[in-house]
């Protein structure tokens, strides 16, 4: 059901702070999470091999975490460390096998495939994040719907005009045609709209009384990264002081068949102050928050209605149908 030879976001790097044990199902596999002493992230898997308990559970002793069922104490390379009351050496089996970890661009992955296949220059470019001429806001959060259902919402933006009419939605967003087009792996959709009324989150940023000009131009790479590229200036205007843009990083990582890890970002390269910034992060938390109660519905009537997900496609639906059709193809060549 899931592509494994990929880099998912795990975590944000503020989870792991003050020595925390994160345990975090991952591709339907329960992960554990942890930040060395010298500051390294490790991930292994959070059972414990001696009886399957959860080492999230437990308790950590330096760089060791012990497990708090029978006290066995594993370090952060997976080995067994310490047995209580036994003399003897573990056994070499008794071990907690390690996913591939790195940190990058202010988030931390893991690689869930074959160990020899990760590799660092595969991590999806979200350099914006870490780029101090853009400011960012980000967050994680929790969805109770299938990842491919967050992916779809984020590929077609005419639910802009619907689901945030009050903060970021116009009727020029639904009106407007996206063309939406495919290279290999990587799908594309653009949407041009000229002469539109700013919305609401727009004015309250700028202070945009009039009409803008506007793009969307979105970015998937699978399994489930997108880049969102936003850009709107007054029409007519040539100032670049005038411009708002930003980029929107959703990071989708599945935890099981019907929930979803959500980790998102939201850089800008205007404005730096303070109260810009808790703008954009309250402004785009709502905006998400009412895309996952969309989300959660959908899943509701997915789950219980017979037939529900015969789905009659329209033209909007480009974008996210090219996004499925690269992982049904990614998916039948891991399997082959």
């Amino acid at each position: 059901m899931f592509l494994r030879n990929y880099w998912y976001v795990a975590a944000m790097p503020p989870e792991l702070d003050g020595g925390a044990l994160l345990g975090r199902w991952i591709l339907g596999e329960p992960v554990l999470l942890y930040r060395t002493e010298d500051g390294a992230v490790t991930a292994m898997k959070d059972i414990c091999p001696h009886r399957s308990a959860r080492l999230s559970a437990g308790e950590r002793d330096g760089d060791r975490v012990r497990c708090l069922y029978h006290g066995l104490e594993f370090g952060p390379d997976g080995s067994c460390l310490r047995i209580p009351a036994q003399d003897a050496a573990p056994p070499e089996g008794l071990r907690v096998a390690g996913y591939p970890v790195a940190e990058k661009w202010r988030l931390i992955w893991v690689w869930m495939g074959a160990p020899e296949d990760a590799d660092e220059a595969l991590i999806p470019d979200f350099h914006w994040n870490d780029d101090p001429d853009w400011y960012p806001v980000g967050d994680y959060m929790h969805l109770d719907c299938h990842y491919q259902l967050l992916a779809d919402n984020l590929m077609d933006l005419s639910h802009e005009a619907y689901v945030h009419r009050g903060t970021i939605g116009t009727d020029a967003v639904s009106e407007t045609p996206a063309i939406a087009s495919r290279d290999g792996d990587h799908v594309i959709v653009e949407r041009i709209m000229p002469g539109c009324p700013a919305p609401p989150f727009y004015q309250k940023l700028k202070g945009y009384d009039g009409p803008i000009d506007r793009m969307h131009r979105i970015h998937f790479d699978p399994p489930a990264t997108i880049m969102i590229e936003s850009k709107s200036s007054p029409s007519g205007s040539n100032d670049p002081d005038d411009g708002l843009e930003y980029r929107v990083l959703c990071a989708i990582t599945p935890e099981t068949d019907d929930t979803t890890h959500f980790f998102w970002a939201v850089p800008r390269n205007f404005n730096p102050e303070e109260p810009v910034t808790e703008m954009m992060y309250q402004g785009s938390k709502a905006v998400f928050e009412e895309d996952i109660d969309v989300l959660n519905r959908q899943q509701e009537v997915l789950d219980k209605v017979e037939g529900a997900a015969d789905w009659q496609n329209i033209q909007s639906d480009a974008g996210a149908v090219y996004a499925r059709r690269v992982v049904e193809v990614l998916l039948a060549k891991e399997a082959g």
